[in-house]
C-alpha cells in the first residue's frame, strides 16, 4: 500500500566544504544585529540562560613598586 506524497522528498549531498561555503555566505549576508541576535539566542539554549547577565569591569589599583602574586 503505497500512498503517493504531497511534498516530495529531497536529499542534497555536500562536501564539508561546500557546506562551510554556504555557511560563511549565509552569515556574511545579515547585518551585526541580525548575528548578535543569533548568538545570543544559541547561549541560551546551551546555557539555558533567558537573560544575559551584564558585565562588570574590576578593576585592582596598586603601587607600581608591589609584587604581583601569581
Amino acid at each position: 500500500m503505497t500512498k503517493e506524497r504531497k511534498i516530495a522528498l529531497v536529499a542534497k549531498k555536500f562536501s564539508f566544504k561546500e557546506a562551510e561555503e554556504a555557511d560563511d555566505l549565509y552569515w556574511s549576508e545579515k547585518s551585526e544585529l541580525y548575528r548578535l541576535r543569533a548568538l545570543m539566542e544559541l547561549r541560551e539554549m546551551v546555557f539555558g540562560q533567558t537573560k544575559p547577565e551584564s558585565i562588570k569591569k574590576v578593576v585592582y589599583k596598586r603601587s607600581l613598586h608591589e609584587e604581583v602574586e601569581s
